[in-house]
């Protein structure tokens, strides 16, 4: 087990990052959040500015451990300068929306967009069509905990790690239905059938946004929210502006914005660019809060 400390001299809040929705894998225990990214476990606690962080391994992304968790966690994003620019942005618009989103940039302070896996991140966000939080990190631990030959052992607890293109080109439909993805388990075989390597998921970080959706919705089940999910969180695309039915809703309320999925997405992108992205999950997780509060 490998031990770093940072000294965090920037805005940054990890217990917000790691619970506004963008991340499946990652629990809270004894104060210390558990999760895997890509192969590697880690331990991770805030305590003011300093982070600590625990691992199975002495690198992380390709990189050395200290440079692999400043890389996922973002630590390179301007937060002064996007949460300028998104106040900016909503100047234009109606005091109650504007006092809405202050509250919600309040609250929120400190998010990051991480930087995670691609491939990672389609499997993940098709589970996530018309499906809860709670029950797609259930399907994504199942999911990699199918295969034993992924374990990882740290602290005397098992931990698991994503399963490989190869692995799950294995599973059948009935393999999918049993991990209880339910009406996805057709479109997850087929996506897998038609994927001869993850790196045509690399491949596409390349692209523009446009072309990268176009590439991800060529795969049954996968429309505008779940392409512009895997766009923010997989390729970094910050002025993605996924759209959902809660986001939808309170985008209705605060901008008199409705109609098609497509439609608010375009809004949310043309009004708060650059930076949408960072606008989108400051206000699901504000959504997310107050649920049973607010009337939307």
């Amino acid at each position: 087990m490998y031990e770093i400390e940072l000294d965090l001299h920037i805005p940054f809040n990890l217990d917000i990052t790691l619970d506004c929705g963008q991340t499946f894998r990652w629990e809270k225990i004894n104060g210390y959040w558990k999760g895997v990214v890509r192969n590697t476990v880690l331990f991770v606690k805030q305590n003011g500015s300093k982070l600590k962080a625990y691992s199975s391994s002495n690198t992380l992304l390709g990189r050395n451990l200290i440079n692999g968790i400043k890389h996922y966690f973002s630590l390179d994003h301007d937060l002064l300068t996007i949460t300028n620019s998104l106040i900016g942005s909503i100047k234009p618009f109606s005091e109650y929306s504007k006092n809405v989103s202050r509250e919600a940039f309040k609250e929120s302070f400190g998010l990051r967009i991480l930087k995670q896996d691609p491939f990672e991140m389609v499997i993940e966000y098709l589970i996530s069509t018309r499906n809860s939080i709670p029950n797609i990190k259930k399907i994504a631990d199942n999911l990699s905990a199918f295969f034993p030959e992924n374990r990882v052992m740290m602290n005397n607890e098992a931990y698991y790690t994503f399963p490989t293109l190869k692995q799950l080109k294995q599973l059948s439909v009935n393999d999918f239905r049993e991990l209880k993805l339910a009406f996805r388990s057709p479109w997850m075989y087929e996506l897998l059938k038609k994927i001869e390597s993850e790196e045509y998921f690399f491949k596409l970080k390349g692209l523009g946004f446009r072309e990268k959706l176009e590439h991800l919705m060529h795969f049954k089940g996968i429309g505008f929210k779940v392409a512009s999910c895997v766009a923010l969180f997989g390729y970094g695309d910050l002025n993605a502006f996924p759209v959902d039915i809660w986001v939808k809703r309170i985008m209705e309320k605060l901008y008199n914005i409705s109609g098609s999925t497509k439609k608010v997405m375009e809004f949310g992108m043309e009004s708060f660019s650059p930076y949408a992205g960072y606008y989108q999950e400051m206000l699901f997780r504000y959504i997310r809060t107050r649920k049973g509060i607010i009337n939307i």
